[in-house]
């Protein structure tokens, strides 16, 4: 599987997964050849997820585990445990990636909790560090207060949304963004344009787009139940879009749809 800064460039979303329909769709992913898994703490998920992985038999050496810490646990009280129960969920020593899956609402609280991120990391519980929903002027601030290189802005990411202005952003930090949401629910594979491209190649609308999110050097994490659809989204791996078909999905962008957008966070938003 290739890789982005390190990081598989696809990975196997899991939310709203959960109990055994979420070990069945891990098992399903990885039988399909997904390693990269995308957990949270918001999504009640991860003893599911520990379950299947520890039932798999892929060997840790192969999987890159990726979970998120939630907003009521973002105290300096409660940062550290919050992360052990992670782990002991998981069945895991160590995460892979760790982010802070929501800014705070006090922003004057990033940099300590930066700082928190970091010594998870020092303890050795954590691989690479980083952060989800970030905008540009969070991220700027993240990544100039942190001891580490911030390896990830997990951000929702499809051709239905401009986020031109955060990637630039990203880019210039040389942080990669991983696109949630990267089929915007659904909604961008039966666009016309997306649908032409994907007949013509004689490739699945997924494949199209996740192809598309990948050349752009953004990582995506898909989450589906169906085999059909799982290997469908692993083909984006093979495929390579021409600049052509390049420019038409990212004109598609000018729709600005945003599918997750809480009341607290709009006015953040770039």
């Amino acid at each position: 599987m290739g890789t982005i800064a390190g990081i598989p460039a696809l990975g196997f979303g899991t939310y709203p997964l959960a109990g055994t329909q979420a070990e069945a769709a891990i098992q399903m992913a990885l039988e399909v050849g997904f390693r990269h898994i995308d957990s949270a703490q918001m999504y009640g998920n991860e003893a599911a997820i520990g379950t299947a992985l520890a039932a798999s038999g892929v060997p840790r050496a192969e999987l890159f585990v990726t979970t998120k810490v939630q907003p009521i646990n973002l105290t300096a009280a409660a940062f550290g445990p919050s992360v052990r129960r992670s782990l002991d969920d998981l069945r895991l020593e160590r995460v892979d990636l760790l982010l802070i899956h929501w800014p705070p609402s006090d922003d004057k609280a990033i940099e300590a909790l930066v700082e928190r991120l970091n010594g998870i990391a020092d303890q050795g519980l954590a691989t690479r560090i980083g952060v989800s929903n970030f905008p540009v002027a969070y991220l700027r601030r993240a990544a100039a207060s942190s001891a580490r290189k911030l390896s990830a802005n997990q951000v929702e990411f499809h051709p239905l949304i401009n986020q031109s202005r955060l990637k630039a952003a990203a880019d210039a930090l040389a942080i990669p963004l991983t696109a949630y949401c990267p089929l915007a629910r659904g909604a961008a594979l039966s666009h016309p344009v997306v649908v032409e491209i994907a007949h013509r190649l004689g490739e699945a609308p997924s494949t199209v787009v996740l192809a598309w999110i990948r050349q752009q050097g953004v990582i995506a994490v898909p989450m589906t139940t169906k085999k059909a659809n799982a290997m469908a989204n692993f083909r984006s791996l093979a495929v390579t879009l021409d600049a052509k078909d390049m420019a038409l999905i990212s004109a598609l962008t000018t729709a600005d749809r945003r599918m997750i957008s809480p009341a607290n966070m709009a006015r953040l938003w770039d």
